[in-house]
């Protein structure tokens, strides 16, 4: 019993423990894992120094400090890989529709220096050991080595049972690299090996001429393989492994559900003033992130909804459905482990598809803890009948999602206009809520007698079930933004002259202008939109840097640079 049971039980326990203790540091607030690793790195040092000492011991004690110190040595491994410390150079998900050879070369990158660190650490094991008596703790750290890379190429190439629950939410872009199927062709081959070998070393061990070092040594080598071997099955059979680490998944943070709001809208409606207002009605106590899309390379929307009581994460480059589907899921998980928000608001670039994006944060990891959507669809009194008449296909799309309505610019149309607005609406989806706003702010309801109960429609994940099979692309717009950050003091007089050209299409056919820029002694924030240009002051934040924004057709880019680079005088400290 003391020859093969003990060292079975023995095994059995380090290998439940050591993962547990592992599952759970990486669950802990970031701000331990240096700790954790320190410590586990002080432990390298010493199972380093431990196989060295016990190199040429034969005795049982031998057998076990071997063991002992080869597990050792592999925790420093997986302690850096799942804190974040040692992965890979790839920080992201595949690109949509990546696969075969790509995405297996984006999957090394996932981990590439992990896995140098692996043959770094195999190698400094192997020379300690090298013609020792006692290799137990190099022969631990090989087998280790083998359940941990046959292990990972299982879940790459597909098995039933993923366990994506154990990955810290830090490291949820692998999660992008694991394939859900019924098995592989490479698991029976796994599974055969293991076996194969467990059978030998459990020969090796109950053989007449085995030393009593030699029965613990290879009882617990052939222990580790038989783990090994049931970690595998524990993948493709219908069974999880969680039971058995449910203690250490005590430190992972179970998110809690948040609400989702969307401001939609085509370019210079008013999204970004009907979010400042918004922003400002939403109680301080309720922890808001609000994610923002600009379509173009110098986003300036998350500037201008700074300071309005929430987080604000900026996704500039791109309509955030289309370029952006993984960066929006990475970020909406980054910004639930970061902040555990109560409420999230999302402004969209103008061109975007509300459904298309409704269906990437519902498939994301997050979507799970979507609790209620609402989608507000801002519109620009001012110009919707000439819109309406561009792009019907683009209205009917959003007023298929059921949003509320919220009319803005009413300041700047009369009542017969304003009719024709709102009875177009109403043709549109009869059931939608209305409201007329002024520079964001609502003034008025205009509700059906079906809603009268209640101020707010809630969209539900059905919504974007619903607006499935609409079509998306920005051909409909043929769509063109240009931008460049301005250097020096903006000549109040100069900008103004430009804006109103701008607006009169002598640069080409202009939807949206915006901008930030230094005038006299403080800031300005500018815009056109409409074929109206404004110009307000502006606060800006710590390191905020002048610059504007163009969106439009046939843009004259170089006297577009030209002209904002004429309008401004040098800062003269």
């Amino acid at each position: 019993m003391s020859e093969y049971g003990l060292p079975a039980l023995y095994a059995l326990f380090v290998w439940w423990f050591s993962t547990g203790a592992v599952i759970y540091l990486d669950g802990l607030p970031r701000h331990t894992f240096r700790w954790s690793m320190l410590g586990a790195t002080i432990l390298l040092g010493v199972s380093i120094y431990g196989m060295w000492e016990v190199r040429d011991d034969m005795s049982v004690m031998g057998a076990y400090l071997g063991f002992t110190f080869g597990l050792l040595a592999w925790a420093w491994l997986e302690v850096s890989f799942y804190t974040g410390y040692v992965t890979g150079p790839r920080k992201e998900r595949c690109p949509e529709g990546c696969r075969g050879w790509p995405h297996f070369v984006h999957a090394i990158q996932a981990s590439l220096h992990h896995e140098l660190a692996v043959l770094g650490s195999a190698a400094v094991v192997i020379w300690v050991s090298w013609g020792a008596e006692n290799q137990i703790g190099m022969w631990t750290f090989i087998v280790l080595w083998w359940m941990h890379q046959s292990a990972r190429l299982n879940v790459f190439l597909g098995v039933r049972n993923l366990n994506e629950e154990f990955l810290p939410e830090h490291l949820a872009f692998l999660k992008g690299f694991l394939t859900k199927k019924p098995m592989n062709l490479l698991f029976p081959v796994s599974v055969t090996v293991s076996t194969v070998f467990a059978v030998f070393l459990f020969n090796e061990a109950f053989a007449a001429s085995a030393s009593a070092f030699e029965a613990v040594g290879f009882t617990f080598l052939g222990t580790l393989l038989v783990l090994a071997i049931l970690e595998h099955w524990f993948l493709v059979l219908p069974l999880s492994a969680m039971d058995l680490w449910r203690w250490s998944m005590r430190s992972h943070k179970t998110p809690k559900s948040f609400d989702v709001e969307i401001a939609a809208g085509f370019l210079g409606a008013g999204k970004t003033t009907f979010l400042r207002r918004r922003l400002a009605e939403i109680d301080p106590d309720v922890r808001t992130v609000a994610l923002v899309n600009d379509f173009s390379e110098l986003g300036v929307d998350a500037s201008l909804l700074g300071g309005r009581g929430a987080e604000v994460v900026e996704l500039p480059n791109g309509c955030i459905c289309c370029s952006l589907r993984n960066d929006l899921a990475d970020q909406l998980k980054d910004v639930v482990s970061r902040w555990s928000p109560q409420h999230v608001v999302i402004e969209p670039s103008g061109v975007a598809d509300v459904a298309d994006l409704m269906r990437v944060l519902k498939d994301s990891d997050a979507g799970e803890v979507v609790g209620d959507w609402r989608i507000f669809t801002v519109i620009d009194a001012s110009t919707f009948v000439r819109d309406y008449t561009r792009m019907p296909a683009y209205f009917e799309h959003q007023a298929s999602l059921d949003p509320v309505f919220i009319v803005n610019k009413v300041d700047l149309v009369g009542h017969a206009e304003l009719d024709t607005v709102i009875a177009t609406l109403r043709d549109l989806n009869p059931s939608a809520q209305i409201a007329c706003a002024s520079y964001g702010a609502v003034t008025a309801w205009n509700m059906p007698a079906s809603s009268a109960a209640g101020l707010s429609v809630v969209a539900r994940h059905a919504a974007a079930d619903q607006a499935g099979g609409q079509a998306h692309g920005h051909g409909a717009f043929d769509l063109q933004s240009w931008s460049t950050r301005l250097s020096g003091l903006c000549d109040p007089d100069g900008l103004r002259s430009l804006l109103d050209s701008l607006a009169a299409g002598s640069f080409g056919d202009i939807e949206r202008v915006k901008g930030i820029a230094r005038s006299g002694a403080g800031w300005v924030h500018f815009d056109v939109a409409g074929g109206r240009s404004r110009i307000a002051a502006f606060s800006p934040g710590k390191h905020e840097q002048a610059r504007v924004v163009a969106i439009g057709r046939e843009l004259d880019e170089g006297r577009l640079t030209t002209a904002f680079q004429d309008c401004t005088i040098p800062a003269t400290g």
